[in-house]
């Protein structure tokens, strides 16, 4: 038996329409949500937790793809990757430390006087060893009215860290810079003070919460995920 396909007169007088609608004009008045962005954004999490600031190098997948600009960092949510261009201007709110291990399960530490935290930090010199561990910054993003973490968790980016811990409740500029040794070439961040002014979070008493959350985490953090989760890349 064939198919039949029912066409409604409607729908070649919207065929054309710039946004691609295939409702006519009172039908989409009225399917307008009475809920708004910020909602959906709630709808639509999947955990408790900040997106994450990150600078994507040439090791990052989206870039061996192409699917994400080179150096630039992006804000990291839910697998969703905003591009924040090749330098990104944050309000640097707090710190802690973080040992951080990714393999069958993503394993978190945020106090160094702990054993486990101790055992990252050794196995990070290992090659390939999923291990992490610097300081980890609370952010405010303006440009993108967002809150966010940034892990300095690498060699090369713990010796930049003291530059943004200076920077600590002021404004500063992340960037990159290019590390070359006989062997290899890296971009790593480059922080410096932020000479251009820009809005502060209005909602005060989210900016107190974020700070609590952010200065009061579980001692260790065990999440096991499959490896399409964002977690694994926190």
């Amino acid at each position: 038996m064939s198919k039949v396909i029912r066409a409604y007169p409607w729908c070649a007088a919207h065929a054309d329409d710039e946004d691609g609608a295939l409702l006519p004009a009172e039908i989409l008045a009225a399917s307008v949500s009475k809920f708004d962005d910020s909602q959906f954004d709630l709808a639509t999490k999947s955990g408790d937790y900040l997106a994450r600031i990150q600078l994507m190098t040439s090791n990052s997948d989206k870039c061996k793809d192409g699917s994400f600009p080179m150096n630039n960092y992006a804000l990291v949510k839910d697998q969703n990757y905003v591009d924040l261009g090749s330098s990104v201007d944050v309000l640097c709110v707090a710190w802690r430390p973080k040992a951080l291990e990714m393999g069958e399960a993503v394993i978190t530490v945020f106090d160094p006087s702990q054993a486990e935290f101790q055992r990252i930090q050794e196995k990070s010199s290992e090659p390939n060893s999923g291990c992490m561990y610097g300081p980890e910054y609370l952010l405010y993003v303006p440009s993108a009215k967002a809150w966010a973490t940034f892990f300095m968790g690498t060699k090369s980016a713990r010796r930049e860290a003291p530059a943004l811990k200076a920077l600590l409740h002021k404004g500063a500029t992340l960037s990159s810079h290019k590390i070359e040794t006989p062997k290899f070439t890296w971009f790593a961040p480059r922080i410096t003070k932020c000479s251009t002014p820009f809005e502060l979070p209005e909602d005060m008493e989210e900016l107190k919460e974020q700070v609590d959350k952010f200065n009061n985490p579980p001692v260790t953090e065990i999440e096991h995920v499959d490896d399409s989760s964002d977690a694994r890349a926190r």
